[in-house]
């Protein structure tokens, strides 16, 4: 039977499992992302159920063979963890959403846990969230192999120019806008491209227009890698972006 000990995790999902048990699907440096069957942790008695909490990060073990081992014990591990509230909570909803749908079950992938790990506590700055999301959005995709051509213009192999226009085409690239406009594929500026080509997040962070282009087109190509996949999260935003807008006329 194998026997995991010890293993730095974050839930990304729980649901309730017959009568008094869960399903905990957890994201590992080690194991990637793992599901578990965690017995008794919605009974009266349960030691496991203080502990499963999303966004905060665990020490948890398991065993057994196959889909489905049993979760061993699950203790919250010796860093704090962020205070998600808000539009900062929806965006760490959205992030647990993207990976139970992008990643594959015990697909081992350190990148992906570690910029998870550092996107969580981006997103308690209030004024870097959006940029954050992007950086997470760009890095998961990059670590899956769906990394993004940044730095040549896909028909010609020509350098970006900076002050030029182009449409991003899935699994293309950017080509040179013409007069002519490409239906429901994102325009952006070449120097946008190309802050993001050398990961440079502050000058992004600091221009409306760049964030605004950046949001388009990751939406456009997750959107892509999702399929028919909805993500409630995005539903849910709704409702503060409202909210934020009632506000702001006040």
């Amino acid at each position: 039977m194998n026997i995991v000990n010890t293993q730095v995790a974050y839930i990304l999902h729980k649901r309730a499992y017959r009568e008094t048990s869960s399903i905990v699907d957890v994201l590992t440096k080690d194991f990637g992302r793992v599901s578990l069957m965690a017995r008794g942790s919605r009974g009266a008695r349960s030691k496991l159920a203080g502990n499963l909490l999303l966004f905060t990060p665990l020490l948890v073990s398991w065993q057994g063979k196959g889909s489905l081992p049993y979760l061993k014990s699950a203790e919250r591990a010796d860093l704090k963890a962020p205070v998600l509230k808000n539009k900062a909570l929806l965006s760490a909803m959205y992030i647990n959403e993207l990976l139970m749908y992008l990643l594959h079950k015990n697909d081992v992938n350190e990148e992906v846990f570690e910029s998870y790990h550092r996107c969580l506590y981006a997103l308690v700055e209030k004024d870097r969230l959006e940029i954050s999301l992007r950086r997470f959005e760009v890095q998961l995709l990059e670590s899956l192999g769906f990394g993004l051509n940044l730095r040549t213009e896909a028909d010609t192999g020509k350098p970006l120019l900076a002050g030029q226009q182009y449409y991003y085409h899935v699994e293309h690239g950017a080509v040179i806008s013409t007069r002519a406009s490409a239906q429901n594929v994102p325009l952006l500026s070449g120097q946008c491209l190309l802050f993001l080509a050398e990961q440079q997040y502050q000058p992004l962070s600091e221009n409306p227009a760049y964030l605004w282009e950046l949001k388009q087109l990751m939406r456009y190509l997750i959107n892509f890698h999702l399929g028919h996949k909805k993500l409630k999260s995005r539903e849910m935003f709704r409702p503060v972006r409202t909210a934020a807008s009632s506000s702001d006329r006040d």
